[in-house]
């Protein structure tokens, strides 16, 4: 990726999820994101690019992957806060999973459209604790049949277990960070001076299915279907049936 398709992406992002004022009687927001929604040239020339594709089939031992979705989000700086964060996991799956060929897991990207530091709302992580859940999730058999999946569960309903210390993500526009939402982490306050913003695509292994919750499931199956008209001929497989 060059500078400029990174800028193009921010500008772009930014006139998506705007800095708006609140509505009377409600309060301020400095969180904004949207998914599976849009359709900027900009950005689908992101989601299509090739390198996504060969990294996601890199680490998810597929000899083809399937696009799943795409977020974008805007954190804009919060005054008079002090910096706090949550912790939640948003993928499901276990230790099998993890280590199938191709695994049956979520290859997820966060390709930053702004710097990131300390202090402008870095995503804080476990490191390690996705591959200490597999093996919790692993012995649970009422999960059988129901993982993977996309499920969001807050750290305080999670196993209590062994986890590391939470850790701030620091980066510079135009990297990516190529993670898994199987392990703790979560977003954190912009007590910083401009905006955090990033796209978020993710990827499955072909023939590999992970759950959606219905809603999103639904506006995926809507965005497929409009992808397919727009992407570039030799990329509109990554949305194939």
């Amino acid at each position: 990726l060059d500078a400029e398709q990174i800028e193009a992406a921010s500008t772009t992002l930014e006139a998506l999820l705007p800095l708006a004022p609140p509505a009377p009687g409600q309060e301020a927001r400095y969180r904004y994101s949207a998914t599976c929604s849009y359709f900027d040239a900009a950005l689908l020339d992101l989601i299509q690019h090739p390198f996504f594709e060969e990294v996601a089939q890199r680490v998810l031992r597929a000899e083809a992957v399937r696009f799943l979705q795409t977020a974008i989000l805007a954190t804009y700086p919060q005054p008079g806060v002090e910096f706090s964060y949550d912790q939640h996991i948003d993928l499901q799956y276990t230790l099998s999973d993890l280590q199938a060929t191709p695994r049956r897991v979520v290859c997820t990207f966060f390709l930053w459209l702004t710097d990131v530091n300390a202090r402008r709302a870095p995503m804080m992580y476990r490191p390690g604790s996705h591959q200490l859940l597999a093996r919790a999730w692993e012995e649970r058999p009422e999960l059988r049949g129901e993982i993977p999946r996309v499920i969001g569960i807050p750290l305080s309903d999670l196993p209590a277990l062994d986890y590391a210390a939470p850790q701030p993500l620091i980066a510079r526009a135009g990297q990516v960070t190529v993670l898994s939402t199987a392990m703790v982490h979560g977003g954190s306050l912009n007590v910083d001076v401009a905006p955090r913003k990033v796209l978020v695509m993710t990827f499955t292994a072909a023939g590999i299915s992970v759950a959606l919750p219905a809603a999103q499931q639904e506006a995926k199956d809507r965005y497929d279907a409009e992808l397919r008209k727009r992407l570039r001929p030799e990329r509109v497989h990554l949305v194939l049936d």
